[in-house]
């Protein structure tokens, strides 16, 4: 049991917390958190590191670099990067992602493809209904 006197700016009263239960603590997973902080979780299923760039209506562009097997959450609701994984040249793709959408890059033959796997997770909240 934790218990804290607490002052809230407002009424300039002391509060006293005397409940709280440990068994609705849990650590959020990187979906769960975007959907709090705003953002897509995109994780790179390629060889090779991944350069792309984020952006959206009141995010502005940003560069970002993902290494293979890494993941990262990114403000905005597009992804503008290159489609071609051959070394002979840029072909530049743009991708509309649900802002609190979870996504992979994966390469099939020479092409970079941005797949979705909100779908494929299983939803729910993966939590206690009860917290």
């Amino acid at each position: 049991m934790l218990q804290a006197d607490l002052t809230t700016s407002q009424t300039k009263k002391d509060t006293s917390l005397n409940a709280f239960d440990e068994n609705c603590l849990s650590e959020l997973s990187s979906e769960q958190a975007s959907n709090i902080a705003g953002g897509f979780t995109l994780k790179n299923n390629t060889e090779a590191p991944r350069i792309f760039y984020n952006f959206g209506e009141k995010s502005p562009l940003q560069q970002q670099t993902l290494k293979p097997g890494e993941s990262g959450t990114y403000p905005g609701e597009f992804l503008l990067y290159n489609s071609s994984a051959g070394s002979s040249g840029i072909s530049p793709a743009v991708f509309k992602a649900d802002p609190s959408g979870t996504f992979s890059l994966n390469q099939s033959g020479t092409k970079i493809i941005p797949t979705d796997l909100s779908s494929s997770n299983g939803g729910g909240n993966g939590g206690n209904g009860d917290c």
